[in-house]
């Protein structure tokens, strides 16, 4: 194969990769409830804290505390495909891709960032801040994809994740929670308290790093 080849190659992957991000980004936001069994603690409330206050991610944990879920996650999927034969190269490679999308992300809430970190973002292969930055303006409903910067024009383009979650609606019932579910631990406590009563919490735009 030529250069080019496996140029195309690697930007297909990361391309792969940064919808693998948006997806899971998306499934947090969109129907992730804190009060799951497991993944509620580990994921879904993390998230709501995220949009609650952005920089938390930066003020706490490190490098190991921050992506050891996605890591955990990656390897356990590469370990299966390779089992049913599926191990190929441009897996492995969407996947090491993939369990570092979370790492981009903090490097969009920190202004604290070491030689390479910052040479990778002045490349552009990564997300931008000011990107980034969009999907934390309430409601928190576009721009999913955290690894770069160019899928979420094209996905909010095509209303791709209201699609998704329309299909989904009609198929299997399920509603986002911000259109009318609250969490578990709510709901047990009080039946009667409509979700739609709930206010937006609204994050000043001070605590969300500026573009740079």
């Amino acid at each position: 194969m030529t250069v080019c080849t496996y140029i195309g190659i690697f930007f297909l992957c990361l391309w792969i990769a940064d919808f693998l991000t948006g997806l899971a980004h998306w499934a947090e936001d969109t129907y992730c409830q804190s009060g799951y069994p497991i993944i509620g603690a580990l994921i879904c409330e993390p998230n709501l804290k995220h949009h609650e206050d952005p920089n938390l991610m930066v003020r706490t944990g490190n490098f190991f505390s921050r992506n050891w879920i996605q890591w955990l996650l990656c390897a356990v999927t590469y370990g299966l495909l390779w089992l049913l034969g599926l191990g190929y190269f441009p897996v492995l490679l969407i996947l090491l891709l993939t369990s570092f999308g979370n790492e981009v992300h903090y490097w969009n809430h920190t202004t604290r960032l070491g030689w390479l970190p910052t040479f990778i973002k002045m490349t552009g292969l990564v997300q931008s801040q000011k990107q980034h930055s969009l999907h934390h303006k309430p409601p928190h409903t576009n721009y999913y994809c955290v690894l770069t910067s160019f899928l979420n024009p094209l996905l909010e383009l095509v209303k791709f994740w209201r699609g998704v979650e329309w299909l989904l609606a009609r198929t299997f019932g399920l509603v986002p929670i911000r259109e009318g579910g609250q969490a578990i631990s709510q709901r047990k406590k009080s039946r009667s308290v409509p979700a739609r009563s709930r206010k937006t919490v609204r994050i000043p735009r001070s605590v969300v790093a500026e573009p740079r």
